[in-house]
């Protein structure tokens, strides 16, 4: 893939059109019933990067239809029609979406995502997680990088208390004041860290119970939604979290021609709401 910079802003847009070949590539398009993600179907695949288990578990190769160059897919279950609240080896998925994060360490950023159902963009339905490491800090990654490096005070740790769904020993799971989407939540580690990189073991178990419990409560809303893991490489100021929110409403003009959202549930509504239905 090739990045050509915007006419008037010069931000990077990616040209990739091989992509239009890959399964449900466009709304409306028809997805093969055959799964390429399923077991016994390696070979339709790029060769495994990683795996756990034997027979597999969790596998990682590259993605066959790539955004950017080294990008690599996690099916996170053998499973064809598992979703990620309902696996009994959660930590092990979250263990290796960490791990893979280290294995790009050179990169600029590593985007790294879970789209899930077909609101969410996903284009085969199996579960599975992408990671995209790229030569350049996109610019939302950069703004709210700058932002933290002005502050006087880190802003995550001082809304770590607002709106909370259920807390760890070492992570918040909370609705920001401020929400871009309906039911946005943050999973936000209490130790002031800029990548995921620095998780602890502890942190990884706590993260892949939360991840379960925001699944869980996001598919009561819905059948699709994304998860972001928001780090900022080499950037000490800043401090990561993930990024969560059930696909249930559409963008429309006035988002995508101001890049201004409107907030249309009540970030405290929406905390009771995932609350009860997380199972907290």
């Amino acid at each position: 893939m090739t990045f050509l910079p915007h006419p008037i802003t010069g931000d990077p847009i990616g040209f990739a059109p091989e992509r239009a070949s890959r399964p449900g590539a466009f709304v409306g398009g028809e997805n093969s019933e055959h799964c390429p993600f399923c077991p016994g179907n390696e070979s339709d695949t790029p060769p495994t990067i990683a795996s756990v288990g034997d027979p597999w578990r969790v596998r990682v190769f590259r993605n066959k239809y790539p955004s950017v160059e080294d990008a690599e897919v996690i099916v996170e279950s053998a499973q064809h029609d598992a979703t990620f609240d309902r696996i009994a080896h959660a930590q092990d998925a979250v263990r290796m979406v960490v791990d893979r994060y280290r294995a790009h360490a050179q990169a600029a950023h590593v985007s790294l995502f879970k789209n899930e159902g077909p609101g969410a963009g996903t284009s085969i339905p199996h579960i599975h997680s992408q990671v995209n490491p790229l030569p350049f800090v996109p610019p939302r990654v950069a703004r709210e990088g700058e932002a933290f490096d002005r502050a006087t005070h880190c802003p995550l740790c001082k809304t770590l208390d607002a709106h909370v769904i259920r807390e760890t020993s070492s992570l918040t799971w909370l609705a920001p004041a401020a929400s871009w989407m309906p039911y946005q939540q943050w999973i936000v580690p209490k130790r002031h860290i800029a990548e995921m990189s620095a998780f602890e073991e502890p942190e990884i178990a706590e993260l892949a119970v939360l991840l379960q419990c925001a699944s869980k409560a996001m598919l009561t809303l819905g059948n699709s939604y994304n998860w972001i893991f928001m780090n900022y490489a080499r950037r000490k100021s800043a401090h990561c979290y993930v990024e969560l929110f059930p696909r249930i409403t559409a963008l429309g003009g006035f988002e995508l021609g101001t890049g201004t959202f409107v907030e249309i549930v009540d970030p405290a509504i929406a905390s009771q709401r995932l609350q009860s239905a997380g199972g907290a």
